[in-house]
């Protein structure tokens, strides 16, 4: 999702309707996870997907690597925020355990993993 957007965008309806299946399979299943009193709520779903997404692909654009770790914990935070959940550990098990850490959290090694991680 993160890779195609711009390539799809110029392609035919058949790529494009492709890369929308998938969009609309994630927005299904954050909007299943955000229901709340019964109701799904599908413009935040949409709102977190597109986020996501585009967070993502604006964050591989940007050369400088700390910028592009500080958008992509922004996105984070923010979609966390919207969809009511949390990056907090559920349990006391070990301290940290469950917390989602930023790459700077991790240091320099992470932040290149990802970004190799990112790139298959």
């Amino acid at each position: 999702m993160v890779a195609l957007p711009t390539d799809v965008a110029r392609s035919g309806k058949s790529a494009r309707r492709a890369f929308e299946t998938v969009f609309r399979s994630m927005v299904s299943v954050l909007e299943r996870s955000l229901t709340q009193n019964g109701r799904p709520r599908r413009a935040t779903a949409q709102g977190i997907a597109s986020l996501c997404i585009g967070g993502m692909v604006v964050a591989r654009a940007l050369v400088d690597p700390a910028l592009s770790d500080e958008l992509r914990d922004a996105c984070m935070s923010v979609a966390l925020s919207l969809g009511g959940w949390s990056n907090q550990p559920k349990s006391k098990k070990k301290p940290g355990a469950g917390h989602l850490k930023s790459s700077r959290e991790l240091g320099p090694d992470h932040s290149s993993s990802r970004r190799r991680v990112e790139n298959l």
